[in-house]
């Protein structure tokens, strides 16, 4: 049901505000990578996705909206198709900040750098962010950068995990210029202080909602 997926998108849009990127990785989490997105192309402002082939197939389909890479890239030959297919990327580690400083692009890149908060997963611990931001500009290969975090227990309304996450969050960024993008799902329904410049709805663009009061308006697409 395209219409709910529509919907959907609207409603975590206007929860959040700011801008949203539809996050269809994972065939848009078996509803259909490709279909999804094209509904969503006349009004969404991007798209997320896993890694580069994914988005390899939605540029191939006619998306032409930015398409983030949330786990960036895995060798430095990808670095290439990001930047022919002007895609934006994560950098959540050593080797990828390696790989770009490296790297010949004809044109800088659009950067994501992930700031590990709390879940402990991915991402540079607060205490180097700032170290990893000024190698990005300094490598003259960044055209900008968004800062960004991931939380671990956003869907858990009744702890406090989220709460320390963006204030770990804030206290390691508060000095750096650029757009923030913390709320996943469950921040974009249950979090609106972690609500900033970009959202990204997942599973809730599908009609699941992660909270356990529900009761948000999702409209199941399958």
């Amino acid at each position: 049901d395209l219409a709910a997926l529509r919907h959907n998108y609207r409603l975590a849009r206007q929860l959040h505000g700011g801008r949203a990127l539809a996050v269809v990785k994972a065939n848009a989490y078996g509803h259909g990578a490709v279909p999804c997105a094209q509904a969503l192309a006349a009004e969404a402002d991007g798209f997320a996705v896993a890694f580069l082939e994914e988005a390899l197939e939605l540029r191939a389909a006619g998306i032409r909206q930015p398409i983030l890479l949330l786990e960036g890239v895995f060798e430095a030959a990808e670095l290439d198709e990001v930047a022919r297919h002007e895609l934006w990327m994560v950098i959540h580690h050593e080797a990828q900040i390696a790989m770009l400083e490296a790297s010949a692009p004809a044109a800088p890149f659009h950067v994501w750098l992930k700031v590990n908060s709390g879940m402990n997963r991915a991402g540079f611990l607060p205490a180097a962010v700032d170290g990893v931001w000024q190698r990005l500009r300094a490598s003259g290969k960044v055209a900008d950068i968004t800062l960004m975090t991931h939380f671990a227990r956003a869907d858990e309304p009744q702890v406090i995990t989220t709460r320390e996450q963006v204030a770990r969050f804030d206290a390691a960024t508060a000095h750096l210029p650029g757009a923030r993008s913390l709320s996943n799902s469950g921040a974009i329904l249950g979090w609106p202080q972690a609500h900033r410049d970009w959202a990204r709805p997942g599973i809730l663009l599908y009609g699941a909602d992660p909270m356990p009061d529900e009761g948000h308006g999702l409209q199941p697409v399958m």
